[in-house]
């Protein structure tokens, strides 16, 4: 097949998953229609069946490049020739900057989860928890070479980040005030910081 047309079809998929994204924040996955996706593109609904199967196939798409890209962030810091503290630091940053970087996808991603089958939303466990365990080895390392506060519990520092992570669509608004990388690198810091040594984050604290 000739490459050019392979390439405008997929540059067309891609078109046609940004307008899903998008119609599917601002809607919600539920209210959502394909004849809104196919507005969205400025094509007939029923040329938009020629680079998908369904309003479900859309969704699922959205969730597999999302975990492509988050995958390919977790491995560029596993490939890093530096110590563990330095790693968490630079997945703390690339992911909050993801997360900023893609504040609609990044919505649909935590939002519209529960649309999908039961098969894929097995799916999307299992790679939260692949997610998880790759923060809490990063934490685990750095406590091994003695970057981290002594009783720090990697699993709540783990918790922690990935809720605030995950919170950044939530308030974000990109209108004049700090850049996104900004916001990663004091996202970076604070998670830095804490690991190294505040007490909130170690076990033994005191309950009121």
């Amino acid at each position: 097949m000739d490459p050019t047309v392979v390439g405008t079809r997929q540059s067309r998929r891609d078109d046609v998953l940004d307008a899903a994204i998008e119609v599917f924040h601002d809607k919600g996955y539920a209210a959502a229609s394909i004849q809104d996706v196919a507005e969205r593109v400025g094509v007939l609904k029923g040329s938009l069946y020629y680079y998908i199967d369904s309003k479900e196939d859309l969704l699922s798409h959205v969730f597999d490049t999302s975990d492509e890209q988050s995958r390919a962030i977790m491995e560029g810091v596993t490939e890093m020739d530096a110590p563990a503290l330095e790693k968490l630091r630079s997945f703390v940053y690339e992911w909050s900057l993801w997360h900023l970087s893609n504040l609609e996808r990044a919505s649909v991603y935590f939002r519209e989860w529960r649309h999908l089958d039961g098969r894929q939303q097995g799916a999307v466990r299992r790679k939260r928890r692949e997610y998880e365990g790759f923060l809490i080895d990063l934490l685990e390392a750095t406590k091994a070479e003695g970057q981290a506060a002594a009783g720090l519990d990697p699993r709540y520092v783990c918790f922690f980040t990935l809720s605030a992570l995950n919170g950044l669509p939530s308030w974000y608004r990109d209108q004049g005030g700090d850049s996104a990388e900004y916001i990663a690198g004091a996202y970076a810091e604070m998670v830095v910081g804490m690991v190294r040594g505040t007490a909130a984050a170690s076990r033994g604290r005191v309950r009121g």
